[in-house]
């Protein structure tokens, strides 16, 4: 049982402090059209990811890392492919890093923009994050929470194969399970 949405304006029960993602309850999906009629989904692994709330009960910041390596269409040989040279070059760059410049609480929820790094290129991501929910019987323990957003794969460094057989906006969909860490912070927002 969790409590009802919270959303941003409401005042938050998020206790300040480093909360870390607990990667066996977390799902990164996306899908893109391919041939302009079909469209493929898949999942990449998060493999870590560390929100810092600050003193207000806000977040401040965010880092996660995915696995590349991982990644899963229910194709093995497309697999393979996205994993190989010519898309995600796992081999020589098996983590995907995304950390937040700027969160900003909307009447909705959030908006976090911020970098995305795959391979040895950084591009743009912005993520709305909707709502969050609390287990009602333990409401500092952990925190779920749902994010969507877009990406132009070839911000991302990856350009192979033409636009009418692998479409370029990739959709997003990401659901995260937080857990307060235990001991002192470890990730702090970078100065600007």
């Amino acid at each position: 049982m969790t409590h009802p949405t919270m959303a941003a304006g409401v005042a938050s029960p998020v206790l300040p402090g480093d909360w870390v993602a607990d990667p066996g309850t977390c799902t990164l999906a996306f899908a893109v059209r391919n041939f302009a009629l079909h469209t493929v989904t898949g999942q990449i692994p998060l493999t870590s990811a560390v929100v810092h709330v600050g003193p207000s009960g806000e977040p401040d910041s965010i880092r996660a890392e995915l696995d590349a390596d991982g990644i899963r269409t229910g194709n093995p040989r497309r697999d393979r492919d996205l994993r190989g040279r010519r898309f995600l070059a796992t081999g020589r760059w098996p983590v995907i890093t995304f950390e937040a410049g700027y969160i900003k609480p909307v009447q909705t929820g959030w908006t976090v923009s911020g970098t995305l790094t795959v391979k040895d290129t950084q591009c743009p991501v912005r993520l709305d994050v909707p709502s969050f929910t609390i287990p009602a019987d333990d409401q500092v323990a952990q925190v779920d929470l749902r994010a969507t957003g877009r990406l132009d794969r070839r911000s991302a460094g990856v350009t192979a194969g033409p636009a009418f057989l692998i479409g370029h906006l990739i959709s997003l969909s990401l659901a995260v399970r937080l857990r307060q860490q235990a001991g002192p912070p470890q990730l702090r927002r970078s100065p600007t």
